[in-house]
């Protein structure tokens, strides 16, 4: 993959005034590690296109007014919650040459080889969708892949130990984190167990008392502000 850079400029504006802004199209970022923490900014459309090429697992380069250039990770991206639009990102400063620990996602392949879904026996269920590892920045992967082909029954599961970790990265979440199993399908209830099950009800006890309850609904609201540093 090319090395991807990104252009910024220095940012001279806080809080709830990056609004505006944000209105031009213009995104804060902040840049932190291995020194102080620099606010700047960057088009909307620049930054769209790098945080879609990078992830959050791949170094790459920002420099501020054209100069001093850096090596970074996407570390957070902040978003509006109704519509989605970037509202904030934070760049973590790395040392190519130190191993940094990074979430990097879990995708699973073979599915339809797995042996335990012949026959209608289930179908494979995903339980962890990221896993932690220890690595320097170049040897961070993009993806870690599960393979389904282990999965001969209902007992068996792919673990995060199972995960084919590359030379150089170490795996740091629990190793025995539940990737994938085999989930049965769901029971379903014929007409006659239906009416079963109500001549049961139908012969229980009657309730003799007057009971009444009233719920509360729970309509707590809370409106996060995204002030930034």
């Amino acid at each position: 993959m090319a090395e991807v850079k990104l252009e910024t400029q220095n940012r001279n504006i806080f809080g709830k005034k990056n609004n505006s802004l944000r209105k031009s199209g213009i995104i804060p970022i902040n840049m932190y590690g291995l020194g102080e923490s620099i606010s700047l900014q960057v088009e909307e459309d620049i930054l769209y296109k790098t945080l879609k090429e990078v992830g959050f697992t791949t170094p790459l380069k920002i420099s501020v007014e054209g100069k001093d250039e850096t090596y970074t990770l996407v570390r957070n991206i902040s978003t509006h919650p109704v519509t989605d639009k970037l509202i904030h990102v934070d760049f973590l400063r790395v040392d190519m040459e130190k191993a940094i620990e990074v979430q990097v996602p879990v995708s699973l392949v073979n599915q339809e080889d797995a042996p335990g879904t012949r026959g209608g026996a289930g179908v494979v269920t995903q339980g962890t969708y990221e896993v932690t590892i220890l690595a320097k920045p170049l040897e961070i992967p993009s993806i870690l892949e599960a393979d389904c082909s282990i999965l001969v029954d209902l007992e068996t599961y792919v673990y995060a130990k199972d995960l084919n970790i590359p030379k150089g990265a170490e795996l740091t979440s629990d190793p025995e984190s539940q990737i994938a199993w085999i989930q049965p399908p769901r029971v379903q209830v014929t007409e006659e167990e239906m009416a079963a099950l109500s001549g049961d009800s139908e012969d229980g006890e009657e309730g003799t008392g007057d009971e009444s309850s009233e719920g509360v609904p729970d309509e707590s609201s809370q409106e996060q502000s995204n002030d930034d540093q």
